[in-house]
């Protein structure tokens, strides 16, 4: 039996007719049925496929920074692991799902692609649009940090950011997004992302 008259020859104790048989309306009913299948499935594809594209801040953290926060890149991160190769970053406790001390997020493993445009001023970076895609494997935690205190995904910080993602440096995050910009904070955006547009591998 072909697909149309699986799903849609009606009822009946006769053998089926072949198709070139059938009555004209059955072969229409049928028509109907997979134009508005496949019209169902293009909608539910597209509905589950958007993301909200988030206004973001982006910080540095690592073996280099002013603060000795030693090497970001290691499996004692809030989330248990770390990338080797791949680009990864803290991500704000809004975003991240838990607190300090409470072990990982729902946000841990996700992947983000980030776009810097202006510095802190509001300036054009020179390499404004620069894109990178990261897996959150920290947490940017809200208590002392402004940056990271925005109450919900609708709250923002002193810069107008709904998150914060703080890039590891020791990842070669923070240096592929700034790249010669010569700052160390930018403003741009964010969009949650499919990891297979994330390239690296995830140590435990």
């Amino acid at each position: 039996m072909n697909g149309c008259a699986a799903f849609c020859s009606p009822a009946s104790t006769q053998p089926a007719l072949p198709l070139t048989l059938a009555h004209p309306l059955a072969h229409h009913s049928c028509t109907m049925f997979f134009k508005i299948l496949l019209l169902s499935a293009a909608a539910f594809s597209a509905t589950t496929t958007a993301a909200t594209t988030y206004k973001a801040s982006f910080t540095q953290y690592g073996s280099t920074d002013t603060w000795g926060s030693g090497n970001c890149n290691v499996a004692s991160t809030a989330c248990g692991f770390y990338t080797s190769p791949g680009y990864s970053a803290a991500v704000s406790q809004n975003e991240f799902g838990v607190g300090p001390g409470a072990g990982a997020g729902p946000a841990c493993g996700t992947c983000w692609k980030l776009t810097a445009q202006t510095d802190s001023s509001g300036n054009n970076l020179s390499n404004a649009g620069n894109s990178i895609v990261v897996q959150v494997t920290n947490l940017c935690p809200a208590s002392g940090n402004p940056l990271c205190a925005q109450k919900g995904l609708t709250g923002t910080n002193q810069y107008g950011a709904n998150l914060n993602f703080d890039l590891c440096i020791d990842s070669g995050a923070s240096n592929a997004l700034f790249g010669n910009s010569g700052v160390g904070l930018a403003v741009g955006s964010a969009v949650q992302v499919d990891c297979n547009q994330w390239s690296g591998e995830v140590v435990h």
